[in-house]
């Protein structure tokens, strides 16, 4: 039977009906395990994300950054912190880790190499033209979607920023020094209206935003528009940009939200708020192949084989595979056992020497990756 995904109308709308699955019954199952810290707080918090960087495996809990090595084993980073703002999914770097405060009038600067917390508060840093300026917050489709409209790309930060009812998108290149002391502002280039049509002339809303290379790809939309306008963009340093289009088949527009790398020239590429699936050499491409569509922003993973799919916020985890060949055909969606996580919300997940982690808003959580795959079971 060509097995799809369980109808889920009732569970957060997550994702469109079809054939129902036949939940497996196995023995000696494998659940996911709570990942212990094993350094004096709190194992059940908030992890804000986690991102895979060289031989590390990189994540920001709701009181300290820190990594997680080849053995498994957790090293946090830096110092303890508080007053992070849960809206927001991190940006990693092999030197920093950056996040939001509380008040969205600055972001917090944890060092992965040798150095000391700092901050970004944006008064100081870009003067009086920006007094009382906060990142851009509250366009998401659903309070749990995190938001995703500030990056940093090796000293280059891009952000979505608002004072007095307007929206501008900012690049800073930034002197971050030895890893001590201030930090110093070199140059600030805002991106102009990228010729949008819109209800408002307030400004740009950034609704996703990932590194790609060095350069980053972002879903924008005027403030007078719906989520599901605007288009997306490649954006370079210099502020450059470069309309991208979307896939083969469906709407013209593309609104990017996330893509997963599975090999060279191999890419799944996800949008929001429509969940269009598609697959190509790049996400730039001209040519990415259609999958399929489903309802909802979708995060996506890859373990370089099949893809692995949720929204975030929910608990609902799902494999898509056999997407290669005539992938709007052949491809299967199937949903994926989660329990030990069953009535959590996940934010993230990162495939890591031979396992799978998954943040959630009470804890890091962890399965081996041979054991992911498996369908959901009976309960």
């Amino acid at each position: 039977m060509k097995k799809k995904f369980l109808c889920l109308l009732t569970l957060y709308a997550l994702f469109s009906c079809s054939d129902p699955i036949e939940p497996s019954l196995e023995q000696d199952t494998e659940n996911f395990e709570l990942f212990d810290f094993d350094n004096g707080q709190s194992n059940e918090e908030f992890i804000l994300g986690l991102e895979v960087i060289g031989d590390k495996l990189f994540f920001l809990h709701t009181n300290f950054p820190g990594f997680i090595d080849k053995q498994h084993r957790a090293a946090p980073l830096c110092c303890l912190t508080s007053d992070l703002n849960n809206r927001f999914k991190p940006s990693f770097t092999e030197n920093y880790i950056i996040h939001p405060i509380e008040d969205l009038n600055g972001l917090v600067v944890f060092p992965v190499v040798p150095g000391e917390l700092r901050t970004i508060i944006f008064d100081e840093l870009l003067g009086d033209e920006w007094k009382g300026a906060r990142l851009v917050t509250g366009f998401q489709k659903e309070h749990f979607h995190p938001e995703k409209n500030f990056d940093l790309n090796g000293n280059h930060l891009i952000l979505n920023l608002q004072k007095d009812g307007n929206l501008a998108i900012l690049i800073l290149e930034i002197n971050f020094g030895t890893g001590f002391h201030q930090l110093e502002l070199k140059q600030v280039t805002e991106i102009g209206n990228l010729g949008l049509e819109s209800h408002s002339n307030s400004g740009l809303i950034i609704q996703s935003i990932k590194k790609y290379e060095d350069r980053w790809i972002a879903h924008i939309r005027s403030t007078g528009n719906g989520m599901g306008e605007g288009n997306s963009y490649l954006i370079s340093k210099d502020g450059g940009t470069e309309k991208l289009p979307g896939p083969t088949l469906g709407s013209t527009n593309f609104r990017f939200y996330d893509f997963a790398k599975l090999g060279p020239q191999e890419y799944l590429i996800t949008e929001s708020p429509i969940g269009r699936i598609s697959y190509g050499s790049s996400p730039v491409s001209e040519n990415k192949a259609y999958i399929t569509e489903i309802n909802g922003p979708l995060v996506i993973r890859s373990d370089g084989q099949k893809g692995l799919i949720f929204i975030p916020g929910t608990n609902v985890i799902a494999s898509i595979e056999n997407f290669r060949e005539n992938g709007i055909s052949n491809h299967q969606l199937k949903q994926l056992d989660n329990t030990g996580i069953a009535n959590d919300q996940i934010y993230d997940a990162q495939f890591f020497e031979n396992k799978v982690y998954i943040a959630t808003k009470s804890g890091l959580f962890v399965k081996s990756q041979e054991n992911f795959w498996e369908e959901i079971r009976l309960p």
